[in-house]
Formats: C-alpha cells, sequence, structure tokens
C-alpha cells in the first residue's frame, strides 16, 4: 500500500474521516461513496439531507443510478442521524437499492453509536466519538483544506458583503461598467472582445500564480465576466487540475458582485468545485443564482449536470471531442 494512503482501521476511522470528503462536518443526511481495488480507494461520491420518514426506499431508488453510473466495483454507504432508528431505515434502503453485492459496507450512526450491516457486529452498536483532531482530518487541514462546522457554513464563501461594505462595492461596479462600457463604444466588436479576454486572462494568471487581486480587480472580474464570451472564456480554462484554485478565486469574486453581476462568477465557482469532485459547493453557489437569477442558462445547466449526478470527468471527455 502507499505511504500516502490514509488508513481506517475502525468504523470509528471511517465516521471521522467522512468531513475531508466534503469539507464540512456532514449530519442528518445519507452519504455514499464508489470504492475500487484492495485498498477500497475512494472515489465519487454524494451525499443527500435525510428524506421524510418514509420516504427512505424513494429517495435510494433516486441515488442508486448515480453511484452505478459512476462506480465500477462497490460502494460504502452511511447514514448518519441523531435517530438511529431512522438512519437504520435508511442505510438499509440504500443497500437494497444497490445490486447485490455491490455494497460493500453499509454502516448507520447516531450522535455516539455505530451499526454496520456485517456478520456478527453487535445488535446494540459500538460506542465511537467524533474527533475534530482525528487523524484523516488533521491530514486534510496539514494538506491546505478547510474543514467548516456543518454545511450551512459554505454559503458563507459566496455570500454577498454584508452593509456598510455592500454600498462601497455597489460603488464600485458602477465605476468599473463605465469604464467597460467607455471601451465598448472606442472600439469594434472583434477588438474589444479580444481586449477584455486578455485583461481577464491577465487577472486570472496573476491569481493562479498566488498574487492576491484587490477588490477593484475582483470587483472588475465580475463585471467583465457579465460578457457570455468572456465568460465562455474563462470557463474553458477550468479543469480539474487548477479547479481548487480557480474555486477560491471565482468564490472571492462571487463575495464581491453585486446581485446583478453575480450570476456569472457564482456559476464559475460552482463549475470548479464541480471539477473538484465537491458537489456540495457546487450546489451552494447554485443556490445564490438561483436568489439572483434564477433564468440564467449556465446556472441551469449546471443544476442538471449536478441532479443527474455526472462524473467530473465527463467534461474533460467533451472537451477533448469538441
Amino acid at each position: 500500500m502507499p505511504d500516502d494512503v490514509y488508513r481506517a482501521h475502525t468504523y470509528e476511522d471511517l465516521i471521522n474521516a467522512l468531513p475531508t470528503f466534503f469539507g464540512f462536518v456532514p449530519r442528518e443526511c445519507v452519504i455514499a461513496v464508489a470504492v475500487s481495488g484492495p485498498y477500497c480507494a475512494f472515489g465519487f461520491r454524494l451525499r443527500n439531507d435525510l428524506p421524510p420518514r418514509g420516504s427512505e426506499s424513494r429517495l435510494a431508488a433516486e441515488l442508486a443510478p448515480h453511484l452505478l453510473r459512476n462506480g465500477t466495483e462497490g460502494f460504502f454507504v452511511f447514514v448518519l442521524s441523531s435517530d438511529a432508528e431512522r438512519a437504520r431505515t435508511m442505510a438499509l434502503a440504500m443497500r437494497d437499492a444497490l445490486p447485490a453485492r455491490r455494497d460493500w459496507l453499509t454502516i448507520w450512526a447516531d450522535d455516539h453509536r455505530i451499526w454496520a450491516d456485517v456478520p456478527g457486529h453487535p445488535p446494540e452498536g459500538e460506542p465511537y466519538t467524533r474527533d475534530a483532531h482525528h487523524e484523516a482530518i488533521v491530514r486534510a487541514v496539514a494538506n491546505g483544506q478547510v474543514i467548516l462546522p456543518d454545511r450551512s457554513d459554505l454559503a458563507r464563501e459566496v455570500a454577498a458583503a454584508p452593509e456598510p461594505r455592500r454600498s462601497w462595492l455597489d460603488r464600485a461596479h458602477d465605476v468599473v461598467l463605465d469604464r467597460f462600457l467607455q471601451r465598448a463604444a472606442a472600439a469594434d466588436e472583434t477588438t474589444f472582445l479580444r481586449s477584455e479576454c486578455a485583461r481577464v486572462e491577465c487577472l486570472v494568471t496573476r491569481a493562479l500564480g498566488g498574487s492576491a487581486l484587490d477588490d477593484g480587480e475582483l470587483v472588475e472580474l465580475a463585471v467583465l465576466t457579465s460578457s457570455i464570451n468572456v465568460r465562455d472564456a474563462v470557463w474553458l480554462r477550468i479543469d480539474r487540475d487548477n479547479a481548487p484554485a480557480m474555486h477560491a478565486l471565482w468564490a472571492a469574486v462571487s463575495r464581491v458582485a453585486a446581485d446583478d453581476f453575480a450570476p456569472a462568477p457564482l456559476c464559475l465557482t460552482s463549475f470548479a468545485a464541480w471539477q473538484m469532485g465537491d458537489g456540495a459547493r457546487a450546489l451552494v453557489a447554485l443556490d445564490r443564482v438561483r436568489e439572483v437569477e434564477p433564468r440564467y442558462r449556465m446556472g441551469i445547466l449546471l443544476q442538471q449536470t449536478l441532479d443527474a449526478g455526472l462524473h467530473p470527468d465527463s467534461w474533460s471527455a467533451i472537451d477533448a471531442s469538441a
């Protein structure tokens, strides 16, 4: 086994590793992870809030096809709830929705005990502790990952700035937009588009190189990407390799963007999160898109992509064939 592979020795280790899958501590949810190979390497993963009581089988039937599209060997299923019986019902519904012998491990847990659907596991479960300083979390944080206390905290990464900063940023948008319109009026469309793309490329390259952009530059990116052609040029630059840095950049732009200019950077943030394999962050960005412009076409497309459970690698295949 490679030295950099995390070794989970107990069910408690697995539960404590779950925050590293999503960047926040999961609660009241069902989680499924595609696994493969002799060491059960983790691949595609999904998380969904627990459904209303009595709807567990329906949700399991909806989630199973997403797993089967993205996993070739087997799956680990985890269900977490303060209500142990509710967790058990959902876990067994997921097990039954998957083909026989594809559920390699099915676990459910309340706040203090874990149960596993394996022969000989004690019916009363096993005690465990959720540990914010568990080895899996410490290793992830040491490698640069941020682990937030709850999924709701993800919204802050793309939330609009509060007052009085909001009013200052709105005035900055007006200044940048005026300059943008003046440049557009002074040049033919092709020249204008080329120059705006070059400016965005310069700012993005600086950010990816580790340089921090100031508020004025972030506002400039929000305004410039309101042009669909400019936005799409950035969109095509995002891939699996640069997705974390792109996500950080466009999340920063989203935080300063006025509502009228927020959809494009939010969608770029969402797409980068999807390319990272982080569906939770992708969905949180789309939540704000729906708030400010529910008909924004890129947002609708990304929502359909996530709802279909498509693997990020599917984008690389489309891009390569274009």
